[in-house]
């Protein structure tokens, strides 16, 4: 059974003139009643009467219409879905993203969303380890991750960050990590953000400095807790939530204590709706990045 002249019978169906259905159909009025031959052929039985004043569907007809309706309107469904997919106009990403970018990941979907809002979006809070894991699998279309991406993989720097030392208001006075030496210290495990804690490790190992007391939290707000508490103070990105009224920040702005998130992609991984996301973050990321 062939879907134009499922189409053919739709049409003939709703105007019941030979001669308009097939001006709809842009077809002879020969070529639609062979359409329509061929198909009761195949259904076995008439789907239309027809006299030289008027034409009507038998019992056939009038029991298979909706169906066939509904058949064709499904067809012309899934061709609009196809183009709107090739245009990057609806489809479904999945994006990870970490505590760096929890301000413009947001944004920038409710732009992206705005222009294409049959688009579904998947987050996945990760970080940047496991959002490089999920990429190289296929579970990841995108990944906000902090810089460099891997060899050859495609990226867009977008924010940058960095250190914040977070400390219990009893130690106002201090302005310097070397006044932290003696203190004891909360730093996020090394299996909940490896990036994160390879980085911090390096930086505080450049400084010079010996922090003996070292304990581990679960994650950043656990962290900035500590410190609420008075047991530990702690180290965090600079894009963490820190409102308490009992810590004190001390923001760590040296070149080593800095570094990039971007937006990053594995090779080949070139599709509309990608292309188009790139896009609007690109036009929201800060200037002059490395």
């Amino acid at each position: 059974m062939e879907l134009r002249d499922l189409k053919a019978f739709v049409t003939l169906g709703e105007v019941l003139h030979f001669g308009q259905a097939a001006v709809r159909q842009h077809v002879t009025q020969s070529a639609l009643s062979k359409q329509i031959r061929r198909l009761e052929e195949e259904l076995g039985g008439e789907l239309f009467e027809r006299n030289a004043s008027s034409t009507r569907l038998t019992v056939l007809g009038r029991a298979l219409y909706e169906d066939a309706r509904a058949l064709v309107a499904a067809s012309e469904q899934l061709a609009r879905s196809a183009r709107d997919v090739l245009a990057g106009n609806s489809g479904a990403l999945r994006i990870g993203f970490g505590v760096a970018t929890k301000l413009l990941v947001p944004a920038a979907i409710a732009q992206f969303r705005a222009e294409r809002p049959q688009v579904t979006i998947e987050l996945n809070d990760l970080s940047t380890h496991h959002q490089l894991l999920a990429l190289s699998e296929g579970k990841l279309d995108l990944g906000f991750c902090r810089l460099p991406a891997p060899k050859g993989w495609p990226c867009l720097p977008v924010v940058r960050a960095h250190f914040v030392a977070v400390l219990p208001a009893s130690y106002a006075g201090v302005s310097k990590l070397a006044d932290l030496v003696d203190k004891p210290l909360a730093i996020l495990r090394r299996d909940k953000a490896p990036s994160f804690y390879d980085h911090l490790m390096h930086y505080l190992a450049q400084s010079g400095l010996r922090f003996r007391d070292i304990q581990y939290v679960n994650d950043f707000a656990a962290g900035v807790a500590t410190a609420a508490a008075d047991i530990a103070w702690t180290l965090v990105p600079s894009s963490t939530t820190i409102e308490h009224p009992d810590v004190l920040t001390l923001p760590l702005t040296e070149g080593e204590a800095c570094w990039t998130i971007g937006l990053i992609r594995p090779p080949h991984s070139k599709r509309p709706l990608i292309d188009a996301f790139w896009q609007t973050v690109a036009s929201m990321s800060e200037p002059d990045l490395p």
